[in-house]
């Protein structure tokens, strides 16, 4: 007999895989096609499909719990499911605890200040030098640097980016000064992913800013900390972003973005999707659906869209910080419509669009406005020459007042769209609006 002390413990993607395989003896068991177990759970044939897929993804709770009652199992899908998810969540926990502690309040309460909202908002940085006046890293002066980190990251959003990056660039040197500081291995690899993320976080502000080369050192930084601390999660998370700014894909795509470099670097991060938090999957998978997109490669990138909805609904709110603070739903049906316009669909990316716009869950001026960039030229493709103008010329104005320079590197591809009805009226007017913009 088998001593189970001496079994290898299963990792979040072995009882994923697991479950994918007993979803298919079930599904045979019970007589079902793949069809006809679509038909009896109310989802399409792909979502059933992807459930027997043994690429250690993680379907829905809701999914698996229809899929349950449809091959009569009795709760043994949703169990294996929930072990696979408490699995995952202890793997990230022991991979990357400085995040996880400080989101959930056991790494000590940040010592903070901020004054006014909005483009006006200060970050008081006298805590965090005081808390750097101790030669001694503690636990809690490493949460509380995470939680600024987590609070920096979503300023992102409300706080124009030059004058954010200020803040950001002057929290990171804090934080790499903690870095240096520390002197026992577990401060030292703490401090580092938490130097690592603070680095993603200042290349997202610099990228919105306009200087790719200053976003790409950032995250380039980030990535080659985490494979020298052997930190994985922090090394999937830096290739996301990285992945972006290789490929260009917010800006949709530039001459020189290289949709397969920024494709390569998805693939590594997937590779240890087990450790990284259901947001970060979600974003694998959209990212690469719209480098499908850019390529023509439908059913791939249907698929990847399937994996991205799949992976966001394992969104819980704890999730929802730093990084990762504006990734919903919503965030996907903005990525479906960006896909189906890529893919010459104007009339479907106006319906994704128009929804992920209209939904009240969606809080994210920046996703809202390359919306609505897409939208515009959507419209446009479709024939509504004058409302594409009217969506793109407003959403310029909108960029350019924020400062998000990359926006309007995304606004500027959607005026080359328009390209065919340079000589319309409706086109006329909207670059002579836009004109006006630049001179200010």
């Amino acid at each position: 007999m088998t001593d189970p002390t001496t079994e290898p413990e299963r990792t979040p993607g072995d009882i994923a895989n697991h479950l994918a395989r007993e979803i298919k003896r079930r599904r045979l068991d019970a007589g079902f096609s793949q069809r006809g177990l679509a038909a009896a759970t109310g989802y399409t044939r792909q979502y059933v499909s992807m459930t027997e897929w043994e690429d250690g993804n993680l379907p829905s709770q809701e999914l698996i719990a229809a899929i349950d009652t449809a091959v009569g199992a009795e709760g043994d899908l949703v169990a294996i499911r929930a072990e696979a998810k408490t699995t995952r969540q202890q793997s990230r926990q022991r991979s990357n605890p400085v995040v996880t502690e400080a989101r959930t309040g056991s790494a000590g309460s940040p010592v903070l200040a901020s004054t006014g909202s909005g483009s006006d908002r200060a970050f008081d940085s006298g805590s965090a030098a005081s808390l750097m006046r101790s030669r001694a890293v503690s636990e809690s002066s490493i949460g509380s640097f995470a939680v600024l980190t987590d609070l920096l990251a979503g300023q992102r959003q409300s706080v124009a980016p030059d004058a954010l990056i200020g803040p950001v660039e002057a929290h990171r040197d804090a934080v790499a000064a903690l870095f240096r500081a520390a002197t026992d291995d577990r401060s030292k690899l703490r401090a580092g992913a938490l130097l690592g993320e603070t680095s993603v976080v200042a290349s997202r502000v610099w990228s919105a800013i306009g200087d790719k080369s200053m976003a790409l050192t950032h995250c380039a930084f980030a990535r080659k900390l985490a494979d020298q601390l052997q930190d994985k999660t922090l090394g999937g998370i830096a290739r996301i972003f990285e992945s972006n700014l290789r490929s260009d894909a917010a800006a949709l795509i530039s001459s020189d973005g290289d949709v397969v470099v920024g494709l390569r670097m998805l693939k590594e991060a997937a590779n240890v999707s087990d450790l990284l938090p259901p947001a970060a999957r979600a974003r694998i998978g959209a990212e690469q659906a719209q480098a499908y997109a850019v390529l023509e490669l439908r059913e791939e990138c249907e698929e990847a869209l399937i994996r991205a909805q799949r992976a966001v609904e394992d969104i819980d709110e704890n999730d929802c910080a730093g990084l990762f603070s504006d990734w919903n739903t919503t965030r996907i049906q903005v990525y479906i419509g960006t896909c189906q316009l890529l893919l010459g669909q104007p009339k479907r990316a106006i319906a994704a669009l128009s929804e992920a716009l209209n939904t009240p869950e969606g809080d994210s001026p920046n996703v809202d406005l390359a919306a609505r960039v897409d939208l515009a030229s959507a419209y446009a493709l479709s024939g509504e020459l004058e409302e594409g103008c009217r969506i793109l010329g407003d959403t310029y104005n909108a960029l350019a007042t924020m400062g998000n320079h990359r926006g309007l590197e995304r606004a500027q591809r959607a005026i080359e769209r328009m390209g065919p009805w340079h000589d319309e009226a409706p086109v006329l007017a909207m670059r002579e609006r836009v004109n006006s913009i630049n001179s200010y």
